[in-house]
């Protein structure tokens, strides 16, 4: 007799939502397993609201565990940072820039409110391109374009966005950077668009973006009526990301589901062509064995090998899993004495299309995009009354088509963070003043895979395994579309649906779907 109706590997976003679904909606008995100590996979905050007693060695341990990221840099050293500065006592962390479309109106907080939940997003508001030594919202700079410059933005602006989503696939694997050139050549309007290609892909270069992808989000930001500069198309989750999977582990909890974190699965135990059941082993415990009519993998393609022998995957899949690759970063995480940005735009993204002196670095792109936000000016609670956290992100690529492997390249690295600096310094007279704390990541996967040509579509593996019957997939690597965070929401979707033979999509809105 199964012990569970599901058993979910893994606690990242897409198994918990599709456990709150299937436990709610559905009255399946849910387990959950988790093989780290906490659950929420990449979406993981730490300070004051979550775990403010956290050491030093745990919250490097979670890192790396959790966010697949390592400090490489830290001023003063990391341990004055926390006990002279008060780290995870006075600040709310994530361990990641984690981007979602639609701000409060993404669609894992829409499946929340359908669950009888809600969750908290603190908007944005504003999104201001560095141009002549300054600052500027994105519709000044614009105005600043000569007549026929605003024209023609106006004009690609219409042309995407009576591109259907069917119709969108059919540049799914077409660079953004190509797309846009197939529209205008005014280039103005190119670098345009493509900054924000990149931003919302998180990529450095456009001509490693998905046109398809960045079509349907940009679509669905506008019907969902939100917008960069006036708040609401990006946004925090209040109180630190986490929080996020808080809510859907209360879910499955609350409904009679159960979820055992520090419980590493080891195998998906297969008869007759049908995954049945798992074995797993709980850190200081003897191993067992669960079984359940229906199993569903939270754990990316690519890692899946330890616990599924790629036999059970057909050749297509197995090439696919092996050129999949991962979004790739350095992040930035400062403590300043009070803002540096004020007045309007002050709660915004702050974009430079290349940070000054990475022009000849031979990064992908030509020189690297910097983006920085100051994260509590969104959301008050991040910080202590008066003070700034500021969080900042540069694109680093992993070993993949488009170039060697820039996560790994630790000279460069250093060289980007002096860069930061000496912008930062050379920006802001007053920022040795300000600044009191700061230290940088490096984050090998910010999203399980980047949004790019040959991994979007057609290309992304099914949510069905096909081969083992009572197999499902979900995440944000299997079929689904959007960026990271909001993606995976869609993903859950779809998974509950292949489950249950109904269709879950429909809580989301209509340009959501």
């Amino acid at each position: 007799m199964p012990d569970h109706d599901v058993v979910i590997i893994g606690s990242g976003l897409g198994g918990l939502i599709s456990g709150a679904l299937l436990a709610k909606m559905e009255g399946k008995r849910v387990l959950v397993l988790e093989r780290n100590a906490d659950i929420g996979g990449k979406i993981m905050s730490y300070g004051y609201l979550h775990n403010p007693d956290i050491t030093e060695e745990e919250y490097k341990t979670s890192l790396a565990a959790c966010g697949h990221s390592k400090i490489v840099y830290s001023n003063p050293d990391f341990s004055t940072i926390m006990e002279k500065h008060g780290l995870f006592k006075n600040y709310i962390l994530d361990t990641g820039w984690h981007q979602m479309s639609a701000g409060p109106r993404n669609r894992f907080a829409q499946i929340a409110t359908a669950l009888g939940k809600k969750i908290d997003v603190s908007p944005t508001v504003g999104f201001l391109y560095y141009e002549d030594g300054e600052f500027r919202q994105l519709s000044d700079v614009v105005a600043s374009w000569p007549r026929e410059s605003q024209d023609e933005r106006r004009r690609v602006a219409w042309i995407t966005s009576r591109i259907s989503k069917a119709d969108s696939h059919q540049y799914d694997h077409v660079d953004y950077q190509s797309f846009l050139e197939s529209l205008t050549d005014d280039r103005r309007v190119i670098d345009y668009y493509g900054l924000m290609g990149c931003y919302s892909a998180g990529l450095n270069c456009p001509t490693t973006v998905s046109a398809g992808e960045i079509i349907r989000v940009n679509n669905m930001n506008n019907m969902a009526g939100t917008h960069f500069q006036r708040g609401g198309g990006g946004g925090v989750v209040t109180g630190g990301f986490k929080n996020v999977a808080n809510v859907f582990a209360d879910v499955i909890t609350e409904n009679g589901g159960e979820i055992r974190t520090n419980h590493p699965v080891r195998e998906i135990l297969v008869e007759s062509g049908s995954a049945v059941g798992v074995k797993v082993k709980p850190y200081g415990g003897s191993e067992q064995e669960l079984y359940a009519p229906v199993i569903i993998n939270n754990v990316p393609p690519r890692h899946l090998g330890r616990v599924l022998p790629e036999r059970y995957w057909p050749l297509d899949h197995r090439q696919r899993i092996k050129t999949q690759f991962p979004l790739s970063g350095l992040l930035g995480f400062i403590g300043l004495r009070e803002p540096v940005e004020t007045g309007s735009g002050r709660a915004g993204d702050f974009s430079i299309r290349t940070l000054p002196g990475t022009e000849d670095l031979g990064v992908i792109g030509g020189g690297s995009i910097f983006s920085f936000e100051q994260t509590s000016e969104a959301d008050p609670s991040r910080a202590p009354e008066g003070k700034c956290l500021m969080n900042t992100w540069i694109s680093l690529y992993p070993e993949n088509p488009f170039g060697p492997s820039e996560i790994d390249n630790d000279e460069l690295i250093n060289t980007l963070i002096d860069r930061i600096y000496s912008f930062l310094r050379h920006q802001y007279p007053q920022w040795d003043d300000v600044y009191e704390w700061g230290y940088f990541t490096r984050a090998k996967d910010m999203y399980g895979m980047s949004i790019s040509p040959g991994q979007l579509g057609d290309r992304r593996l099914p949510i069905t395994h096909p081969t083992l019957a009572g197999l499902f997939h979900t995440g944000d690597t299997v079929a689904q579309w959007g960026i990271a965070t909001d993606g995976v929401g869609h993903g859950a979707t779809l998974t509950v649906s292949a489950v249950t033979g109904k269709d879950y999509t429909q809580l989301l809105a209509p340009w959501g779907r």
